[in-house]
């Protein structure tokens, strides 16, 4: 029969990828956590780890093994959480990841208002790239992301928060700087300053500029800021060189006298769509909804009003 213990320490040497790491991490010695696995092992008839390897990996039945295990404690812990949920006030830890380009901009806007609210509500938050949520979410190490979708991810769900629309940024007297609205055909690839191709916006300059010019793999913008920042790229503008496209939150933090200039983008302006992302379903129901509530309740207007949507074209996250 399979145990809750097997499972923990299942999981436990999947994270860590040792089983030495796994058993200090359980408060175990680690013949007893291996001797636990080789038991699971031998009632399952599979080997669910390649033992050779280091750090230690699942075989490709482990990984689908590990999965399931990962789902079947989360709801374990559920059905704690559900009863507390109805007798106490809202409370508990939330572990969120979100991506960098809305980090810096978006958390300002309701994390002080969420905590003054909620006293009880403990909140770890991590920066990551979209593809590192997904798979924290799927390990159990985080209980919400807030990314851009739609990522088209197997088990992945996604609550739309907003539509968040992207404008041109150009240098001051650039050969764009008089236009009032641009359109994607303006831009040049070998003057655009893009994030490095692991962040989802570049993805989303990808679609948007596909038939204008071909990024190629590596793409074919001459600067490319593998750092990760918009306050980088849009620095750069302003020192006098090149273009760059920027979603709304960052472009309002711009100061007035700014040696860059913000332009629209034309109709139907391109946009990304931002959502809560979670991997099961029942787990931290409450503090989920405070969160959404939280985030919906400090956007500014023009994001409030998810009507907006119809004009606008959604530029897909795609496969992280």
């Amino acid at each position: 029969m399979i145990t809750h213990t097997q499972l923990e320490y299942l999981v436990a040497v999947d994270r860590h990828g040792s089983f030495s790491e796994a058993a200090a991490r359980c408060f175990v010695t680690q013949p007893t956590l291996s001797m636990q696995i080789q038991k699971l092992e031998a009632e399952l008839g599979v080997t669910l780890f390649d033992r050779g390897r280091k750090p230690v990996a699942a075989t490709p039945i482990g990984k689908a093994v590990i999965d399931r295990a990962y789902r079947t404690l989360r709801e374990f812990r559920g059905i704690a959480e559900v009863v507390r949920e109805q007798r106490e006030a809202v409370s508990g830890e939330l572990r969120v990841g979100i991506i960098p380009t809305l980090g810096p901009y978006l958390l300002p806007r309701f994390i002080p208002d969420l905590l003054t609210s909620y006293p009880q509500v403990r909140m770890t938050i991590q920066e990551r790239l979209s593809r590192d949520i997904v798979d924290g979410l799927r390990r159990d190490l985080l209980d919400v992301g807030i990314a851009a979708t739609p990522l088209e991810e197997n088990g992945i769900r996604e609550t739309p928060l907003f539509y968040e629309p992207f404008y041109g940024y150009v240098s001051a007297g650039h050969r764009l700087a008089d236009k009032k609205r641009l359109s994607t055909g303006d831009f040049a690839p070998d003057e655009m300053i893009l994030l490095d191709s692991g962040h989802c916006l570049y993805g989303q300059v990808s679609r948007l500029c596909t038939g204008t010019w071909d990024m190629g793999d590596e793409g074919s913008a001459r600067l490319r800021f593998v750092g990760g920042s918009l306050e980088g790229l849009m620095r750069i503008v302003e020192s006098g060189y090149g273009v760059t496209l920027l979603p709304e939150l960052a472009a309002m933090t711009l100061a007035n006298g700014s040696r860059g200039l913000l332009h629209p983008l034309e109709a139907p302006v391109p946009a990304r769509e931002v959502s809560l992302i979670t991997h099961g379903e029942g787990v931290k129901t409450r503090l989920l909804e405070v969160l959404k509530r939280s985030i919906q309740k400090g956007l500014p207007d023009g994001l409030k009003d998810n009507e907006n949507k119809h004009n606008m074209r959604i530029i897909a996250a795609g496969r992280v």
